[in-house]
């Protein structure tokens, strides 16, 4: 008989001692494997990155600023590199009034542009997203308060895409 009447395996050893036993085995692989082990490698090569940002209602000579002295952008916030302007372009800027009536009308703002920024960096991709080689996401809808050589400002990442 493998259990006899007091519960014990052979007669020696209670079959609640195994049990815990076996909890605390499976307990101690439990933590090892969570801080000791590390997790599946995320692949990630270095790549170049062109991300463009939209600046909106901006002076004219931000905009002069921002085409004449192209160069390195860092973020004002955490000094960290973003990259080097490639192009910049701008339009007018208009903006939704609403009238009297109720209704709305695009308007043209009286000396104010927007500006589209074309930067360029090299960075990390992977699954997670776009990086800048200092770990900084870029992805879409992210605002950077960023400074060139001639102009600070605040522009809205509208579009990330490595460059082949």
């Amino acid at each position: 008989m493998l259990i006899n009447k007091e519960g014990k395996l052979f007669g020696k050893i209670s079959i609640i001692d195994i049990l815990v036993v076996v909890l605390i085995i499976v307990g101690a692989f439990g933590i090892y494997s969570r801080f000791f082990v590390a997790g599946p490698k995320v692949e990630t090569s270095l790549s170049r990155i062109e991300y463009t940002m939209k600046v909106r209602e901006v002076r004219k000579g931000t905009v002069d600023a921002l085409q004449n002295f192209k160069g390195t952008v860092t973020d004002t916030t955490t000094k960290e590199f973003l990259g080097e302007i490639v192009d910049v372009t701008y339009t007018d800027s208009i903006k939704a009034l609403e009238l009297s009536n109720g209704n709305l009308k695009a308007a043209v703002l009286p000396e104010r542009y927007d500006v589209t920024v074309t930067i360029q960096v090299d960075g990390k991709i992977n699954d997670s997203g776009y990086y800048t080689s200092n770990n900084l996401a870029l992805t879409a809808g992210s605002s950077y308060v960023f400074t060139s050589k001639a102009a600070k400002t605040t522009g809205t990442i509208i579009d990330v895409y490595e460059v082949k």
